[in-house]
């Protein structure tokens, strides 16, 4: 689960700026999503988004937004299986993994855009298998979710952005990178700086979400528990 690279350091009031080389995703896409699986990462994320009150309508539409490989919008297709998905990501080999996982979800993976596209624009994604543009409609969709990818953009830009598209009343779930030690050496591999759950839930409140909350793993989501928590909150 991951989003878009910038091209230079993020720069963003009251943090120190930084240059940076992004990292390659793409380079590691099969060993990463192969280590999702076999170390049990994949199955806490997916344990702990059972648990999510996500009270949906009965058709829902997701984006899965910095998707990755794909961790969360395949739980979703799945859990939801009359939903409809849309996920992007920036780097397009974690996104040919992702599009791999789906083919073995059967008559539901037509239910899933996979798309190419950045969390600083996030309306304007370019489809993987026909290389068409999709402009994606403010208030189009009941939920939207991001793992672990805001960390790699500046956040109130992202987070103003994302808002427009989801509808009132509709589902904002981010499961980022836990501050703290482990989080902090995350930062060091891959090149970025969590955000605290303080942060997040601030900016939702300025853009006039309601009921905002942290959610936190819990043991049973071992290991990702360790890297992962979560801030819910809804459109008004």
């Amino acid at each position: 689960m991951r989003t878009s690279r910038p091209d230079r350091a993020r720069r963003d009031p009251g943090r120190p700026e930084r240059e940076a080389t992004p990292f390659a995703y793409g380079r590691i896409a099969e060993l990463y999503d192969t280590w999702l699986r076999v170390f049990g990462f994949k199955r806490g994320v997916e344990q702990f988004l059972e648990r999510v009150d996500w009270r949906l309508p009965s058709r829902p539409r997701m984006l899965d937004a910095g998707a990755g490989t794909g961790i969360n919008s395949l739980w979703f297709l799945q859990r939801f299986p009359d939903s409809d998905v849309v996920a992007f990501d920036i780097d397009r080999r974690m996104l040919a993994v992702l599009a791999r996982s789906a083919r073995r979800l059967g008559e539901v993976r037509h239910r899933l855009t996979v798309a190419h596209g950045d969390l600083r624009a996030p309306d304007a994604l370019t489809r993987l298998d026909t290389g068409r543009a999709v402009m994606l409609a403010e208030h189009s969709f009941d939920a939207v979710v991001v793992g672990a990818a805001l960390e790699h953009v500046p956040l109130d830009g992202a987070l103003e952005r994302l808002a427009r598209l989801l509808r009132p009343g509709g589902l904002f779930l981010n499961v980022g990178v836990r501050p703290g030690p482990p989080g902090a050496m995350l930062g060091r591999i891959y090149n970025f700086r969590p955000y605290t759950t303080g942060e997040i839930v601030r900016i939702l409140g300025h853009l006039g979400f309601v009921d905002a909350s942290v959610l936190r793993l819990e043991p049973v989501d071992f290991p990702a528990n360790l890297t992962r928590i979560a801030v819910i909150a809804r459109k008004a």
